[in-house]
């Protein structure tokens, strides 16, 4: 996706810039101080927020699950506190280019803003973020039952998704990570298991835990209308897999996922740690396989595979066109809601496929509170008792994906098909919820395939966590990879043109490359 709007932000920060000086003096913030009736006794959300009783608090995220069922329970907050909530949602890209602009213009629309992890270093080195340890060790505003630091489910995760260079800039709202989607109820069918093994000469992997596997698995389900499918005839073509080949972020994504499987990166990072620079190593053998791969699955994907983002793979997989998706776990929601999906109940979960390592890359969304805010500590209130154990339940069973241990001591948390497999790749592998059998009634459940699955890098059964850029150029990188991958898969050059060309791209974009 073409990104030429640098010159339009620059206009656009420079009038809001203007607006700001022109603009009469803002309302000092009110002073938070310990509250009559707290002091010696027992701290309450409603006393602390008494400052900021009527006011507005407005926060902006991406429009999914997640942040649909926050909108579901903020009326809990808003009756406790007196404060309203403002909720905006929007696309991805739309979610974060809004907040820079708000940042960049310091006009201060938004006191609580939910950004993906990579923006990070982009946000803290411009000076836009306020650190949370203000606010968390601030006992007027801090519930002294409240504490994050022995409750996540993965403290690596934390690190990458909400500390920049060793310093806590945010909350967790939520942990996500992307795992492959399959129809179990294809995969689990007899006339479906005769048939593969028939052809390919082994059993029909349910799931597929290898590249091979996958490429077989998604050969044989591409079907032509009027075959069968199950035991039913099809009234429509069905196709094995989908992709998001589209010049988008979710290229970005899914590319990663297929070079990290196979021992590759595009920066190796020291320590895996996103916020420290190591060499451009994009253009590898093990890349140039993985990219291969990709552009050759393209032909059992849907029509206008080059157009789709995670939005056209996720109608793809609710509609009942697709046999596999590698899809994230915070959309995973609306393909179980039977009122949007066709395929509800008829999906299991498992991890990408295996190559040279078993993997899964971190990703998440962050509470932050920006320097801009005109009401900081109402912020903090609020992320707070989002964080809460009853609040993540709620949030959970109505989409969310919860970073804290307790949300999934609750049967019902665990109970939803796609949990399992979520919290066993983002513990590493350590914690398995439930294990799902061939043949099991429902999706839910880590499979037993993948749970046994060999990590070729390590030489058991646990799952390397991969981190991303979070360092200030990494936007300037993602775009460099979105282009060049996209521009392999559309064939405009060679798969090894676009590596080479790409390792160039990077190596100016970074310092001392």
């Amino acid at each position: 996706m073409k990104r030429e709007v640098s010159l339009f932000i620059s206009l656009v920060v420079l009038v809001s810039l203007v607006l700001a000086a022109c603009a009469p003096a803002a309302t000092p913030t009110p002073e938070a101080k310990p509250q009559e009736g707290q002091q010696g006794g027992a701290w309450s959300l409603a006393e602390a927020a008494k400052p900021w009783k009527g006011e507005t608090l407005r926060l902006i995220g991406e429009a999914l699950p997640p942040l649909e069922a926050l909108e579901e329970l903020k009326p809990q907050f808003e009756e406790i506190t007196g404060a309203k909530v403002i909720i905006e949602g929007l696309g991805h890209e739309e979610a974060v280019e809004k907040v820079t602009l708000d940042f960049a213009g310091q006009t201060g629309v938004y006191d609580v803003v939910l950004q993906p992890n990579r923006a990070l270093g982009k946000l803290v080195t411009n000076g836009w973020l306020r650190p949370i340890d203000e606010f968390y060790n601030n006992p007027a505003l801090r519930d002294p039952n409240f504490s994050y630091e022995g409750s996540l489910l993965n403290q690596e995760w934390f690190r990458e998704t909400n500390m920049y260079q060793d310093k806590v800039y945010g909350l967790p709202f939520h942990f996500i990570s992307m795992y492959l989607w399959y129809r179990y109820d294809w995969f689990d069918h007899p006339d479906e298991q005769a048939a593969f093994k028939a052809k390919y000469g082994y059993d029909l992997p349910s799931p597929p835990i290898t590249w091979e596997e996958y490429m077989d698995v998604a050969e044989f389900f591409t079907r032509k209308s009027g075959e069968k499918l199950a035991g039913e005839t099809l009234t429509y073509d069905v196709y094995g897999h989908t992709w998001g080949g589209a010049r988008h972020v979710t290229a970005w994504y899914d590319f990663l996922n297929v070079i990290y499987s196979y021992g590759g990166r595009d920066i190796k990072l020291p320590n895996n740690r996103g916020d420290s620079y190591g060499p451009v190593t994009v253009n590898s053998p093990e890349n140039l396989e993985a990219l291969k791969l990709i552009i050759d699955s393209l032909k059992y994907a849907p029509p206008g595979v080059l157009s789709s983002t995670w939005d056209e793979k996720q109608a793809a997989q609710q509609s009942g066109l697709v046999a596999m998706a590698i899809q994230w776990d915070d959309a995973a929601f609306a393909v179980e809601d039977p009122e949007q999906s066709k395929a509800s109940g008829k999906i299991a979960y498992s991890g990408v496929p295996i190559k040279k390592e078993k993997m899964t890359q971190i990703e998440g969304w962050d509470y932050l509170i920006p320097k801009s805010s005109k009401k900081p500590e109402l912020a903090w209130l609020f992320v707070q008792w989002a964080m809460g154990k009853d609040i993540q339940i709620a949030q959970m069973k109505l989409g969310g994906q919860s970073a804290l241990v307790t949300t999934y001591e609750d049967p019902e948390v665990v109970a939803i098909p796609y949990v399992p497999t979520s919290v066993y790749l983002k513990t590493a592998g350590k914690t398995v919820l439930k294990v799902r059998k061939v043949g099991d009634p429902t999706g839910g459940g880590v499979p037993e395939r993948y749970l046994n699955a060999t990590n070729p890098l390590t030489g058991d059964t646990s799952v390397n966590i991969v981190a991303k850029p979070t360092f200030p150029e990494e936007e300037r990188i993602t775009e460099a990879i979105i282009l060049w991958v996209n521009r392999a898969l559309t064939g405009e050059v060679t798969p090894e043109k676009a590596l080479e060309e790409l390792e160039k791209e990077m190596k100016s974009i970074l310092p001392s490359q």
